[in-house]
């Protein structure tokens, strides 16, 4: 079974098998609360043991085989319904309302479709609206499609109650949870238990997910997303147990990787000798193995993004941002698609470089100074030309 697959639960494995026991013996209950710090897997333990509970050979994990399992794996199982927090849309009525809802989810779980570690963007305004939560209702109280019951999770469950503090998403499942349909599951997830009704906390069994181990994080993160070792250890210790504040950690690195990529062109792009000076000896003398070669990547992606303007005045936003800073650049002459090319090539063997542990600032220096030569126009510009 691919890890990839969301049949698969990092850690948990106490937790896994007190509920796959629980369903051997017939004791789940029918309103299930697991609660614990965010990003642990509460929302993909749920999927889990969704699974578990539609697989055809079930044991102690989901088989990975059956129809229903595989079904599951693809978020495409009709009797398995995961609800989440989305932005609240406009609609003329609320039967547009719970329609909007709906399409919404169904192209964020595209979203989550094609790749099982997606996170949302902090900040974010979303919620679990009333709309939502009639939309569940119903599918609730339907009948099973191709299975024995209905499952319903309901991710980060405390934005039922939305910031203006109206409860009537959270009432509109009372009624639901205090007399579940024979043949219905629902399971809730939260990291502030507290945040939801008293009514509904009572209404349900609850069941606390804890922090993984450094090493299960570290783990995911080599094994997963093909992280070197070394930045896997450093961010399971900064996580906290947490695979969701790892993957929030990659992202804000690779924004400032990026942001520190436009910086170099920026500076290439000036023609002043200080400039180049300062900046490369903002970096230190060692370890261009580490974030250095990523920030090398990040700007190799802009000038390939430009390069793409330039070639086919394509309309990808950033590609446009950077040809735009390129094109206004006092430093440059034209736009030119040989040019960037060459660019692009020059990276490259900077790159080498910094995998052979070439001093960054030296590598910066030189870099800089190529990159300037090439975007002013001040040689030629022949592909054979090195």
């Amino acid at each position: 079974m691919s890890h990839a697959s969301y049949l698969h639960v990092t850690g948990q494995e106490a937790i896994k098998r007190a509920l796959s026991r629980a369903l051997r013996e017939g004791r789940i209950p029918q309103t299930l609360l697991l609660h614990g710090p965010r990003g642990v897997g509460k929302q993909r333990l749920a999927l889990w043991f969704a699974a578990l509970a539609q697989c055809e050979r079930p044991d102690d994990e989901p088989c990975g085989r059956c129809p229903s399992c595989r079904l599951a794996a693809r978020l495409e199982h009709p009797d398995i319904h995961w609800f989440f927090p989305t932005a609240r849309p406009r609609a003329t009525s609320p039967e547009a309302l719970r329609e909007k809802i709906e399409e919404i989810r169904a192209e964020e779980l595209e979203e989550r479709r094609a790749d099982p570690t997606y996170t949302r963007s902090l900040g974010e305004p979303v919620g679990i609206y009333l709309a939502a939560a009639q939309n569940l209702r119903s599918l609730a109280s339907a009948r099973p499609a191709a299975s024995r019951r209905t499952i319903v999770i309901i991710g980060d469950a405390e934005a039922l109650v939305p910031q203006e503090a109206s409860p009537d998403a959270a009432n509109a499942l009372l009624k639901l949870l205090e007399e579940p349909p024979l043949t219905s599951l629902i399971m809730l997830t939260s990291a502030v238990p507290g945040a939801l009704l008293p009514t509904i906390r009572s209404r349900c069994l609850a069941m606390r997910v804890p922090p993984l181990s450094e090493d299960e994080v570290a783990n995911f993160l080599r094994t997963e997303l093909k992280r070197p070792a070394r930045e896997a250890e450093h961010l399971a210790r900064r996580a906290h147990g947490s695979i969701g504040r790892a993957l929030e950690l990659l992202r804000e690195e690779a924004q400032q990787n990026r942001e520190e990529a436009e910086h170099l062109l920026e500076a290439a792009l000036v023609a002043d000798p200080l400039r180049t000076l300062e900046t490369a000896h903002g970096y230190r003398p060692f370890g261009a193995r580490g974030g250095f070669l990523e920030v090398l990547d990040e700007l190799q992606a802009l000038l390939s993004e430009a390069l793409a303007v330039a070639v086919s005045a394509a309309t990808d936003a950033r590609g446009a941002a950077t040809a735009a800073k390129l094109v206004s650049s006092p430093s440059v002459q034209k736009l030119d698609a040989s040019a960037i090319a060459q660019a692009i090539l020059a990276i490259d063997r900077a790159r080498s470089m910094a995998e052979g542990n070439v001093n960054p600032q030296l590598i910066v220096a030189t870099l800089l100074g190529r990159l300037r030569t090439l975007l002013s126009g001040s040689e030629p510009t022949d592909p054979r030309v090195r």
